[in-house]
């Protein structure tokens, strides 16, 4: 330590030096050569150490240091113990908490609730996240979702990578299997269509003749989406300009109703009100802030309400199938037993989509009405109802071409028969017996 105070080395040998400067000179010649031994030392150990992150981790040899190095890569990140037994329904309850439900609506919840406790957890939720395999989550997801909707296979997989991916990142696990899954492929799904001629006639009859028809009316007459239609108030509609101003939706949790965000920020838009559906709302005006649709309590209507009107909506409009009856559906579903509608709700908002077409509504203003967020949407729309219209015409062109090819063919046939009565009998005289007459 003396080495670092240069001035007490020479003061020393100044008024020392006649009797202990023999004595003080080997003292510290001893301390120099311990101090620069100790620094040997110390460089010595620093070839047997290294830092991760904020942990100091030495060793004495070269072996005791990578045995120690890999110790550490399996059981530490950051200087904290990896918690090894960690279930895999305990960390998804922590995930779920403090990573998704404080940033998604009540329906997501609801739809994130049902994937964890119908797939995940009967799955994987006794297992050690550390323990669960790459194999075993692409064996999982491809028998749970075959054939599934792709909004399922989409939140179920990206459930799993977006869990993996965090407990990776917070050193939980020291890999995350999900980064190799691949989608199971989706089952075809069911193409829109707008209504045919068949079932206008008849919807629009439900209408007018329904007890429930006036919903039927918004869908048809303003292509609104189901929860933006069952959250409608009467203080929404401004008769003066024939607007509607779309600015809540209904999401169900459960069977209970409650008001959500809009779908998009684009949802919240007016859309135009047609006179026929004018006349009716004037029929059945209420207060401002009550629910057009309600319950006897004045609250929107539950889920059980919704499905069995909507049942009975399209029942009178002839548009049900019967449905195979199970012991399962009867007991989760008392509502629809034995008939299924054909037509839903967002039916309606693509007949609404076709009727803007045919009506020659330019496409961004038809984005507009119907509060698509991105224009390719509507011009999806629009390039697949000329798609139509071409097959359609293209058809009407050939049934004018076969009925024009059957028009020359009978007048061709109608000719062939005047020429045959017209035609006059001539005697073939090369017969043995003509020149008898």
């Amino acid at each position: 330590m003396l080495d670092g105070h240069p001035f007490i080395f020479p003061l020393f040998e100044l008024y020392c030096a006649p009797i202990y400067a023999p004595i003080a000179h080997h003292f510290f010649m001893n301390v120099r050569k311990h101090l620069s031994s100790f620094k040997s030392l110390q460089a010595q150990k620093m070839r047997y150490s290294f830092i991760f992150n904020d942990l100091y981790v030495s060793a004495k040899t070269r072996r005791e240091l990578e045995q120690k190095k890999e110790y550490i890569r399996h059981h530490y990140v950051d200087g904290h113990p990896i918690r090894e037994d960690l279930p895999f329904y305990q960390y998804a309850e922590e995930w779920y908490t403090l990573k998704k439900e404080p940033f998604i609506s009540d329906a997501s919840r609801s739809a994130y609730r049902t994937m964890f406790n119908k797939h995940l957890l009967p799955a994987f939720g006794l297992r050690h996240l550390r323990a669960i395999s790459a194999g075993e989550i692409q064996a999982f997801v491809n028998y749970s979702f075959a054939d599934s909707s792709k909004s399922q296979i989409t939140l179920a997989v990206g459930t799993l990578k977006t869990l993996f991916a965090s407990a990776y990142a917070e050193g939980i696990i020291e890999r995350d299997p999900s980064v190799s899954i691949i989608r199971p492929k989706a089952k075809k799904k069911t193409e829109r269509r707008a209504l045919t001629d068949q079932e206008t006639e008849n919807v629009l009859h439900t209408i007018q003749n329904h007890e429930h028809g006036l919903f039927l009316a918004v869908l048809y007459y303003l292509g609104l989406r189901r929860g933006e239609a069952l959250g409608l108030q009467w203080g929404d509609f401004d008769f003066d300009e024939d607007l509607v101003h779309i600015q809540r939706d209904i999401d169900y949790v459960g069977s209970t109703a409650h008001d959500g965000a809009l779908k998009t920020a684009a949802a919240n838009r007016y859309v135009p009100i047609p006179q026929e559906l004018r006349a009716m709302l004037s029929k059945v005006r209420g207060f401002p802030q009550q629910y057009v649709f309600h319950t006897e309590e004045g609250q929107p209507w539950p889920q059980s309400s919704f499905k069995r009107i909507w049942l009975s909506l399209i029942e009178a409009s002839y548009c049900v199938e019967e449905r195979e009856v199970t012991k399962a559906t009867k007991r989760k579903n008392d509502i629809i037993k034995q008939l299924k509608p054909t037509l839903t709700p967002h039916y309606f908002r693509h007949n609404y989509a076709t009727l803007l077409f045919e009506a020659g509504v330019e496409p961004l203003i038809a984005m507009k009405i119907l509060g698509h967020t991105d224009y390719q949407t509507t011009a999806n729309i629009y390039t697949h109802l000329k798609s139509e219209m071409m097959k359609k015409s293209i058809v009407d062109m050939e049934d004018v071409f076969r009925r024009k090819q059957e028009a020359k063919s009978a007048l061709a046939k109608a000719q062939t028969t005047r020429d045959k009565r017209s035609r006059k009998p001539v005697l073939d005289m090369s017969l043995p017996w003509a020149g008898k007459f």
